[in-house]
């Protein structure tokens, strides 16, 4: 396409009378858009919504279970429900409620209109205890409406009363609710933290293997090179060459797949942590060495379990709302006995009230009975709360037995992978002597070189066995301690 030579630029330039003008204004507009951009970085950095946090080049264990209790989303949304939790709670505190406002309206009747308006408020009180007030005012009235006061008082008695009624009950409920939230989002930062913990070291056990795989690859590329010189010097058969190229080859392609596997752990632990994947951080913390000392006896963690873990604390929150909802419901069976207490005034003249309402009100006070005669309502409430309750008990003792198996099961880990650290740690040192043996018989000419790859395969074996049984008994550790009730909030830190 043809330029446009009579094309306009997007931008005018200013009109300036000389040159000093522009470049006064061009060094006022530089200064402004420098001005700017810093204003908008210092915005940037100390807004807690806007800054990016950089993404780690090191990460210790510490710093991944730090970086996961600020960032993990399914954290954050249980903290939130605490918050959400606590705000109802200030709700159900709320004893008053107070509202003003206004009406007009064109009353016509025959052979006659009229305007009439009027200002209102009103503020309703209703305490803990169940006594409910409220206080009725309209200062000023026009036309057919005119000022007026009502005050109503009412007390209970027999029922309905302290927690058993609507606010007192409501209240507490809210209280056990915060209870409970607050134990869940303890749960879910535990389950935050474990998942952490088990990512981490799952990626530093890929990458530890990677480095096992690696002294693999190049025991068999020296084989490799080694068949190929003395098969050129004739002394071994070429099929000793093949071999050895072969099993160089298949110790490339497992490097290879350990390579990914690694990368795709990383990726785990970031998802775990709640950032990105693809980031390439170092991690820090190496392969946990083994103690012993620090594993109490079965019965003691079992004790400590069902004494401290927050599935238990909850089922008794539940329990107590639940045992609270059936007291309410067999109160709701018993007569209601109130106190009441009522006045009632209207101004004489519109406009706005100018004369004392109390000497012309009336005022009554007295006892009301009611008897509840259809209780089919109420008897079904009561009786799906009893089940409800008996349902949260039998809950609870199966939680107690699962918790107790959560304790076992964690033994039982930790057994296993104490008894394989002990058998690969023997034959971790019998392997290396056998390819040291094998190297040297081949060296001698004494054996061909399948003995030599034969111990090398099983050196990586069982140095990859022995990596995987330290780590898993450092993690069957962490679950006993998760088991327990324990906070692990605090590792590595």
């Amino acid at each position: 396409m043809a330029a446009d030579n009579n094309a306009q630029p997007l931008f005018q330039p200013l009109p300036s009378e000389n040159v000093m003008t522009d470049c006064k204004y061009r060094n006022r507009c530089r200064a402004v858009s420098v001005t700017g951009v810093l204003l908008w970085a210092a915005f940037a950095m100390l807004s807690p919504g806007r800054a990016q946090e950089q993404p780690p080049t090191q990460l210790s264990l510490a710093d991944a279970v730090g970086r996961a209790l600020d960032n993990n989303p399914n954290l954050v949304r249980s903290q939130e429900s605490y918050r959400t939790s606590r705000s109802r709670l200030r709700i159900a505190g709320f004893q008053t409620t107070l509202d003003i406002g206004g009406d007009t309206s064109l009353d016509r009747e025959p052979g006659d209109s009229s305007l009439s308006s009027r200002l209102f408020g009103s503020l309703t009180y209703e305490n803990f205890l169940g006594t409910q007030g409220s206080i009725e005012l309209a200062p000023f009235g026009l036309g057919n409406n005119r000022g007026s006061l009502a005050l109503a008082l009412r007390h209970p008695l027999i029922s309905g009363k302290g927690r058993l009624s609507s606010k007192g009950f409501a209240l507490v409920e809210r209280q056990s609710d915060v209870r409970v939230v607050d134990k869940e989002l303890f749960l879910s930062r535990q389950a935050t933290v474990l998942g952490v913990i088990n990512a981490y070291f799952g990626a530093v056990r890929a990458k530890e293997q990677v480095k096992v795989q690696e002294r693999a690859l190049e025991i068999a590329d020296s084989e490799a090179k080694r068949a190929s010189r003395l098969a050129e010097e004739g002394r071994i058969a070429p099929i000793e060459v093949t071999r050895a190229e072969i099993r160089a080859a298949q110790s490339r392609d497992q490097l290879n797949l350990q390579q990914q596997s690694a990368r795709a752990a990383t990726d785990r632990l970031m998802i775990a942590i709640g950032e990105g994947v693809g980031q390439t951080p170092d991690l820090t913390d190496s392969v946990p060495e083994v103690v012993y000392d620090d594993i109490p006896q079965l019965a003691e963690a079992v004790k400590a379990a069902l004494k401290n873990r927050s599935e238990l604390a909850i089922y008794d929150e539940q329990l107590f709302t639940q045992e609270l909802a059936l007291e309410r419901t067999s109160d709701e069976l018993r007569p209601k006995l109130d106190v009441v207490a009522g006045f009632n005034s209207i101004n004489n003249r519109s406009g706005a009230i100018s004369t004392s309402l109390f000497e012309s009100g009336s005022l009554t006070a007295g006892l009301q009975l009611r008897l509840p005669l259809d209780k089919r309502i109420i008897i079904e409430e009561r009786e799906t709360a009893a089940r409800n309750l008996d349902v949260l008990r039998r809950l609870r003792e199966f939680e107690m037995e699962q918790i107790a198996q959560d304790v076992r099961e964690a033994y039982r880990a930790i057994d296993s992978a104490q008894t394989s650290i002990q058998i690969l740690g023997q034959n971790l040192d019998v392997a290396t002597e056998n390819l040291r043996l094998a190297q040297k018989m081949v060296e001698e000419g004494l054996s061909d070189n399948r003995n030599v790859l034969e111990a090398q395969e099983e050196l990586t074996r069982v140095e990859t066995g022995v990596l995987q049984a330290k780590i898993e008994f450092y993690l069957a550790s962490v679950n006993l301690k998760h088991a327990m009730g324990a906070d692990l909030t605090s590792v590595g830190l």
